[in-house]
């Protein structure tokens, strides 16, 4: 058994923005975690919502960036909706039918991981069955005197996570009264009434202010030299698109990693194993393809 753990550091070059799924009035939320921390005045302790990057969204953000460069390197269109959330969304549980359609049985198993390294890597789901994955993904951990408990990290913790965060906001035109206008008047052109082309709504949102920083870490277990690779793919991906978080298309979410350890691997163990068994790699999407329609 092998266990290898890759530590690294996010610092935020642009404000990011991880929504969660609370609003307060107008203003939509970001994730917090409940913490339990020493107040600083008192010394008594007490729960506190610490902002942090869930695991899943890294996971999720790292297996779409894989999976894209995955088909584009074996030139493989896909033709199945199954297959194609089985490889990019983490896939759906199906129950099965009398005919037992959509079963996948030990052999299939054997070979998703043969010849799909990133499900090998990331898991996902597919007919009746769960594949595990072999990386564990932390949740990405913010640097403030909160946590400083709980995070060995050589920068200083020196701010609060109160003033980490910070509210941003944005507009948008509400084209509702507009699309009915059009609707009434049957005319594919926007009114050109000035009250209603200037009714604007405004959204605010919490973000974490640039310059940020947070601790994260990758544990791999059990990994063959091509999958190790294949994480170390990712991490180059990854840095070629440093993002994270949401409205990354607006500027937010730009960071900086860096990760220890990850020069160690080599990315062509993995880019050569496709090369090499790409026939036999296209030939099993297209069986899995036909099977999942």
């Amino acid at each position: 058994m092998e266990t290898i753990t890759i530590k690294g550091n996010w610092t935020a070059l642009s404000p990011i923005h991880h929504g969660g799924s609370e609003n307060y009035g107008t203003t939509k939320l970001i994730h917090t975690l409940p913490t339990l921390v020493t107040n600083a005045l008192s010394g008594e302790p007490e729960i506190e919502n610490i902002p942090y990057i869930h695991g899943n969204a890294i996971r999720g953000m790292l297996r779409r960036l894989i999976m894209e460069d995955y088909l584009s390197t074996l030139n493989y269109q896909l033709d199945s909706k199954k297959v194609y959330h089985f490889l990019f969304t983490g896939g759906i549980l199906e129950a099965l039918d009398k005919k037992d359609k959509g079963a996948i049985n030990l052999t299939t198993k054997k070979s998703i991981r043969k010849y799909i390294p990133p499900i090998s890597l990331l898991g996902s789901a597919l007919g009746n069955q769960m594949i595990q994955g072999k990386l564990k993904v932390g949740m990405g951990n913010l640097v403030c005197t909160e946590t400083k408990q709980y995070i060995a990290d050589t920068c200083d913790n020196k701010f609060s996570a109160y003033n980490l965060k910070a509210t941003d906001f944005g507009t948008r035109l509400d084209d509702l009264e507009i699309g009915k206008q059009i609707l009434e008047n049957n005319d594919t052109e926007k009114p050109k009434d000035t009250d209603t082309q200037n009714n604007q709504m405004k959204y605010e949102f919490e973000t974490i202010i640039r310059g940020a920083r947070f601790t994260h870490e990758f544990i791999l277990e059990d990994m063959l030299e091509h999958e190790k690779g294949c994480f170390k793919r990712m991490i180059e991906l990854w840095q070629q698109r440093p993002y994270l978080g949401g409205k990354s298309n607006a500027g937010y979410g730009m960071i900086k990693l860096e990760y220890n350890k990850i020069n160690e691997l080599d990315s062509s163990s993995y880019t050569d194993y496709l090369t090499d068994n790409r026939e036999d790699i296209v030939e099993f999407l297209e069986d899995l393809c036909k099977q999942f329609r």
